[in-house]
């Protein structure tokens, strides 16, 4: 159920309500000045005045109303209830209404123009005719609260497609890795045995990380994984790798997605390194400007080979940022000076927190 925003406690809500009802009244007040006071100009602030008071019955109960709209949905499938229900409020809320209007209306013209008081009958009969006149409003109030509902409604299947798309593409980041990661142990089973038991124990360990729960963990956490798994390529493909990091103090207070960088780290032993059988891979990290910036450089071949990979790692890197910051966040790659570089760049999370 969608909850209301509304109470007393909200003041831009009643801010918006009175502001909409004032603009109401103005766009009211012509056509009242002009059938009332026949269009003397002295009476137009008079006029302007009266209407004000007359919806401020209407402002005060358009809170009740629009928490109405949310328990009386339409489009749902039970539209004859809700228009039941909506039809019902509305023979007693309109001439409620109706008659609170015209009844401060007509007090404040008697306090200041001691005017008698009209007889009950022309006061009933007033108020029966000016509320077939307030339907529409009563109509509008609820048009705007259905409109509110629909919006958020919105809102939330949005953010439930969201939420499913990010756990889709958590789901194939996961087998990505472990295709690659089983082809080669198993032609590493061949060769050695020992290691090849040690290289099932370290992926284990690096499994065992990516089934964190949390969407969000420590920039120090996700530099772990990524330290596991070179471990595990120097146990699979023999050979001197050297592993930099590089992070600023700051920088190591930041949360990242869970795994974004196994893709980025397993890019380049795969897709680099393998063919090299040596070389260099390094990760840094510093905020700058309210950005987290993470690279990843690596050595790159003159010649890359094709891998057995299912080379959709980057992508998926990037369809992840994507429901998860919009585009606030990017992954940037290029060739420079014999070296594969990815750059992440998504908002610092300490900072943010800090602003808000």
């Amino acid at each position: 159920m969608i909850k209301s925003n509304l109470s007393i406690r909200n003041f831009r809500a009643w801010r918006t309500i009175g502001a909409a009802w004032c603009i109401a009244a103005c766009c009211y007040t012509p056509a009242v000045w002009l059938l009332d006071k026949g269009g003397d100009w002295k009476a137009l602030p008079v006029t302007l005045a009266t209407m004000v008071l007359f919806f401020t019955p209407w402002a005060l109960l358009t809170p009740a109303l629009l928490r109405t709209s949310a328990l009386a949905p339409l489009g749902t499938g039970r539209n004859g209830r809700s228009l039941a229900l909506l039809a019902l409020l509305g023979i007693g809320v309109i001439p409620v209404a109706t008659a609170s209007g015209l009844l401060l209306e007509q007090g404040v013209a008697w306090a200041i123009h001691a005017s008698e008081a009209p007889a009950f009958n022309q006061a009933v009969r007033g108020t029966a005719i000016t509320s077939f006149f307030s339907v529409p409003i009563y109509v509008a109030v609820v048009g705007v609260g259905q409109v509110l509902i629909w919006v958020e409604r919105s809102r939330e299947r949005e953010k439930m497609r969201a939420d499913a798309r990010l756990e889709a593409l958590r789901a194939r980041i996961g087998p990505h890795f472990l295709f690659n990661a089983l082809t080669a142990i198993g032609e590493l089973a061949h060769r050695d045995p020992d290691g090849t038991q040690r290289a099932i124990a370290g992926l284990a360990d690096i499994l065992r990380g990516t089934l964190i729960a949390d969407e969000h963990h420590g920039l120090g956490d996700e530099i772990a994984m990524a330290k596991d798994h070179v471990e595990l390529h120097r146990l699979l493909i023999p050979g001197k790798l050297d592993f930099h990091v590089r992070v600023s103090p700051d920088a190591w207070r930041e949360l990242i997605p869970t795994a974004i960088l196994q893709p980025l780290i397993e890019n380049a032993l795969v897709h680099a390194l393998n063919s090299l059988g040596q070389g260099r891979l390094a990760i840094l990290a510093q905020v700058d400007d309210g950005l987290l910036h993470i690279r990843v450089e690596n050595t790159m071949p003159a010649i890359i080979r094709p891998s057995r990979g299912t080379g959709s790692g980057l992508a998926n890197v990037r369809e992840r940022l994507a429901a998860l910051y919009g585009g606030k966040a990017e992954l940037r790659t290029m060739i420079a000076a014999e070296q594969f570089v990815a750059e992440l760049s998504l908002p610092a999370s300490v900072e943010a927190k800090s602003a808000a």
